[in-house]
């Protein structure tokens, strides 16, 4: 369990900074404080209708980020105990979902190494929680494609289990 929690400890603050950024988006939503009013004190229903989409945007988004995160969990507790892991669609479509969510962290972290090897300023100290998830947002891809090269390895060197014959070991035919 410790290897575990070991290694995916950065996808689950992850996780729960994509919910605690959902709750935030609801808190947004349901205030009226944003939403100009009109002159008799009563908040244009478009800006509320419209600030709820965003609400369900996100919302998919955490849901199709948490199964993904799941498929990829399962994946990691299957190449720790040696087992053989299938690849569905579905589970394919998942950690695809992890590597688009993934990736782009890694080109915007390289062209962040780029700028700072060329004297600019690229790190911004004033907010930690968004350096803490831009730097937790380069796991997911890390470890996805790990997974998959020691399943790949795995799958690949399985010895053979004797379920096929050889043709000295045919039945002689009749």
């Amino acid at each position: 369990m410790f290897q575990r929690l070991k290694r995916t400890w950065p996808l689950m603050l992850l996780w729960l900074d994509l919910i605690y950024s959902f709750i935030l988006n609801i808190g947004a939503s349901v205030s009226l404080e944003q939403t100009p009013a009109s002159g008799n004190s009563l908040p244009l229903s478009p800006d509320i209708a419209f600030s709820w989409l965003q609400v369900i945007a996100n919302g998919g988004m955490v849901l199709t980020l948490s199964f993904a995160f799941i498929v990829l969990l399962q994946l990691n507790r299957a190449m720790q105990q040696h087992q053989f892991w299938p690849l569905t669609p579905v589970r394919i479509a998942a950690l695809l979902i992890v590597l688009a969510f993934s990736l782009p962290a890694w080109w915007q972290w390289l062209w962040a190494g780029w700028a700072l090897a060329h004297g600019q300023m690229v790190v911004e100290w004033h907010n930690l929680r968004y350096l803490i998830v831009s730097i937790l947002l380069l796991y997911p891809a890390y470890l996805c494609l790990r997974l998959m090269w020691i399943r790949n390895r795995q799958h690949t060197r399985k010895p053979d289990s004797g379920h096929t014959i050889s043709p000295d070991q045919m039945p002689p035919s009749a």
